[in-house]
């Protein structure tokens, strides 16, 4: 897998970056450093091409997923952050996911279905992908989600309701933001997801 690595200050926060589609590994990179100038960046390219656009699993058409490329690529992907977090000595539990739309929603699903030392979250705009087959206990997950309201195309609110509800009945803690301005990320949101960090 494809991934941009810049090593941070020692005290800064360290953040896996998973872009929407059609983005890289580039894409998430100025948004991490409003989060935090002195964060270790960890940000990967999706290997899934859809008519030239980068995702991180298959969908056949818009919210149609490959459940199959989903399971498969959410296997990749938490072995890829395995070994590249062991290559730079950094422990799993010390990694915040950061992902919008599509790199959201498998980061989401990630901590979802797949028992991981992972256990924080910022996602942008991310929707329920509707698999729940694990019901382990979520209490050492805290993510921060947020939702662009009614002018959001592609998320509904029944879609980001039922996702924030998959994390809470499994008592994870989540803060859930909604604004009015669609599915793009505005910088009202990040500053948002920068105070909750510091909390």
């Amino acid at each position: 897998m494809e991934y941009l690595y810049q090593a941070g200050k020692p005290n800064g926060k360290k953040f896996i970056l998973l872009h929407g589609t059609g983005g890289d590994e580039t894409s998430l990179v100025e948004l991490a450093k409003v989060l935090d100038p002195d964060s270790t960046i960890l940000s990967l390219r999706g290997e899934v091409n859809e008519e030239g656009m980068n995702r991180f699993f298959k969908r056949n058409g818009l919210n149609q997923f490959d459940f199959e490329s989903l399971e498969k690529e959410t296997d990749n992907l938490h072995d890829v952050i395995k070994q590249i977090s062991q290559e730079k000595g950094i422990a799993l539990a010390d990694w915040i996911l950061v992902g919008y739309s599509n790199g959201a929603n498998i980061a989401a699903h990630l901590l979802l279905e797949r028992e991981t030392a992972l256990a924080k979250g910022i996602f942008f705009h991310p929707m329920s992908l509707e698999v729940h087959t694990q019901s382990f206990d979520l209490a050492d997950k805290t993510i921060w989600v947020s939702y662009g309201g009614v002018q959001d195309p592609i998320v509904s609110g029944l879609s980001f309701s039922t996702l924030v509800s998959a994390f809470r009945d499994r008592n994870a803690e989540v803060a859930a933001v909604k604004t009015t301005h669609g599915h793009q990320v505005t910088m009202e949101e990040v500053q948002n997801a920068r105070e909750w960090l510091k909390g």
